[in-house]
């Protein structure tokens, strides 16, 4: 799935329910629902689902796409599943230790 800003990656992991979510780009208020609309998808796919998200790749990303990330979260813990950041730009990673969450997300 892309847009102007934001490209994302679904990989299935072979021999699992897990995936991998590869986010490029740029994440904001004008294309955060595509991120919380996989996320959201892959949380109702029925199995525990345990998904690491790649956000290497990201050059921009501001509150309204935290909180993706973090209702997603909240989303596949809630169905025994989790999310975790598994790689991260400097800019992802200043933002979650700014805001406190790099220890729940990473």
């Amino acid at each position: 799935m892309s847009n102007e800003s934001c490209s994302i990656e679904v990989h299935q992991v072979e021999g699992s329910a897990d995936v991998r979510v590869t986010v490029t780009g740029e994440v904001d208020a004008s294309n955060c629902a595509s991120l919380h609309d996989v996320i959201a998808a892959l949380a109702d796919a029925g199995a525990p689902r345990h998904v690491e998200v790649d956000l290497s790749g990201l050059t921009f990303l501001d509150s309204s796409g935290l909180r993706a990330l973090l209702v997603g979260q909240l989303a596949l813990v809630e169905r025994g599943g989790t999310l975790r950041i598994d790689q991260a730009s400097d800019v992802v990673d200043r933002l979650l230790e700014i805001t406190g969450l790099h220890e729940q997300l990473r």
